[in-house]
């Protein structure tokens, strides 16, 4: 394990009305570098009320200590459990932003719902911010990526409570990649959180006060490699409960996702992955986690869209 933290970015410069033109421009370089060697940064004065974000964790907190009949009356598409050992012992609520359908016990607890379309709103901004900076990192306009996701249709929210670890087993999530654009996470009082970097797992510290960004297998394809997506975990600690909250925001899944002109042929390099449909590569992410192949290997990932050049 090595010892290392990640970058801490403030963005609060593209979210106050006040100009602050070094402040954005030390942002920007900033989460470039993050981008390209880490994949996973953190982001401090983001703009999102520590209230809100601390009624939430008490909301998850609540609903998953419900009785499992009452969160199995939760759509099957909402709320998932899994009994699977490789997997660990975790539970997850999701929440899609486009979903009109989604229903709690009123008393599980009061106003859920409400806090969930709060605080998916306030990650939706923050997305866009991101997506800002992002697009200014790769040289785009700095609503490129606003405008190439089209709609929200593939955001969501995530809540996730990972049971105490045992003596025999701690894993809470296998080592992956995201499939989208940018993930926000949100861990307030329990690690367990690591990314991998130069052949170490890397723990990412528990912040009250900050946020945890990835970058997904999206932005490594757009960018032809330039930036990276990183490969993480998360590790059950012992005795202990541990939640979080993470934000996906992606692009549409008819969006035919491929190296951009700006960081190929312009710039004069060869494309390093061959297109796809956003949606089909996430059914076939999804396949492998319903139906693992029998070899880790064989798993979908990025890299099967990859070219030799």
């Amino acid at each position: 394990m090595a010892n290392f933290d990640i970058p801490t970015i403030d963005v609060s410069p593209f979210i106050r009305s006040e100009e602050n033109e070094d402040g954005k421009k030390k942002a920007i370089e900033q989460m470039r570098e993050a981008c390209v060697n880490y994949g996973f940064f953190q982001i401090a004065n983001h703009g999102i009320p520590m209230e809100l974000l601390s009624r939430i964790m008490d909301m998850y907190k609540t609903f998953f200590a419900c009785p499992d009949e009452e969160k199995l009356s939760v759509p099957s598409d909402n709320y998932f459990k899994s009994t699977k050992k490789s997997d660990g012992t975790f539970e997850q609520l999701l929440f899609h932003l486009s979903s009109s359908g989604f229903n709690l016990s009123p008393e599980n607890p009061p106003h859920f719902k409400q806090v969930l379309e709060e605080m998916a709103s306030h990650f939706t901004k923050l997305g866009f911010v991101l997506g800002r900076i992002i697009s200014e990192c790769l040289g785009l306009p700095p609503n490129f990526l606003a405008n190439y996701r089209n709609d929200q249709a593939r955001d969501f929210l995530l809540g996730i409570h990972y049971s105490p670890a045992t003596e025999a087993e701690n894993v809470g999530k296998s080592a992956h990649k995201d499939p989208g654009c940018i993930t926000i996470l949100y861990q307030a009082e329990v690690g367990g959180l690591q990314v991998h970097k130069d052949e170490h797992w890397i723990p990412i510290a528990p912040s009250k006060d900050k946020l945890v960004v990835n970058i997904g297998d999206v932005i490594q394809v757009l960018s032809n490699n330039k930036f990276k997506s990183a490969t993480h975990r998360v590790i059950r600690p012992r005795e202990t409960n541990r939640y979080s909250c993470a934000f996906f925001y992606n692009v549409q899944g008819d969006k035919w996702v491929e190296p951009l002109p700006q960081c190929t042929k312009e710039i004069g390099e060869s494309p390093k992955y061959r297109g796809f449909l956003f949606k089909e590569y996430v059914q076939l992410r999804r396949r492998d986690e319903t139906h693992p192949p029998a070899r880790p290997e064989d798993q979908f990932n990025i890299t099967h869209y990859s070219i030799s050049n």
